[in-house]
């Protein structure tokens, strides 16, 4: 059974009047609002380009750290503030990464559906990360960051400013609970698996290249069919 915390603020009271979420009871509601904070829809005005993973927001589900689950929910994960936001025409919603761990993306069928997990191992300790790979020995994670660069250009003899969000991401190898940084090559990641010589068969028996998150999966579930430690 789903919980409410203390009473809120005016600000969120009148914000959750506006939010109107129909798929989500009030009780829930109220579990969902709860030390959220409402944020300018105009931050960002005068950065080029945008901080958040997808280019059109989605919909999913939020899991709190009680289990308690929000389905149906307008949603966007922001790689400035490493944090989901919820929208609803105008008005913005930046949920509280204290209250919750994981967030599911619909997909269109439940294995295309996408998560997001807050992690506890260092050097990625609470931030949230896209799960790539889940398997039993071996899990991939992507960590999306976007950070607003300055340029100072001179145009026609007059200096300007310009601002824009540049976006990065890195891939982290988990295995015996040790997160790995690599990249997505091939001369990278084989030795960091070990059994290079029976991976590197299957890959070119496959004519697999590497270079995407598809050829990834494919090269990771045969390392786990086959037993690999």
């Amino acid at each position: 059974m789903l919980y409410t915390r203390p009473i809120l603020s005016f600000f969120f009271l009148l914000t959750l009047h506006f939010f109107n979420i129909s798929q989500i009871s009030a009780q829930e509601t109220d579990v969902l609002m709860t030390n959220t904070r409402g944020i300018d829809e105009y931050r960002y005005e005068g950065i080029k380009g945008s901080p958040y993973i997808y280019s059109e927001w989605q919909t999913g589900k939020i899991i709190s750290v009680d289990a308690d689950v929000i389905e149906g929910v307008p949603l966007n994960f922001n790689g400035e503030t490493n944090g989901f936001e919820i929208k609803k025409g105008n008005t913005y919603i930046e949920l509280d990464p204290q209250w919750y761990i994981r967030v599911i993306i619909d997909g269109k069928t439940p294995e295309e559906a996408v998560v997001f997990q807050k992690n506890f191992l260092h050097p990625l300790k609470n931030k949230f990360t896209r799960q790539v790979y889940k398997g039993k020995k071996l899990t991939v994670v992507e960590d999306f960051i976007s950070k607003i660069e300055t340029k100072t250009i001179n145009n026609v003899g007059k200096n300007e400013v310009i601002k824009k969000f540049y976006s990065k991401t890195k891939y982290y190898l988990i295995k015996d609970r040790k997160p790995i940084l690599f990249r997505l090559k091939k001369k990278v990641l084989l030795p960091l698996l070990g059994h290079e010589k029976e991976l590197e068969e299957f890959l070119k028996q496959e004519k697999i290249k590497l270079n995407n998150e598809k050829d990834l999966i494919r090269l990771l579930t045969f390392y786990e069919e086959k037993g690999f430690e």
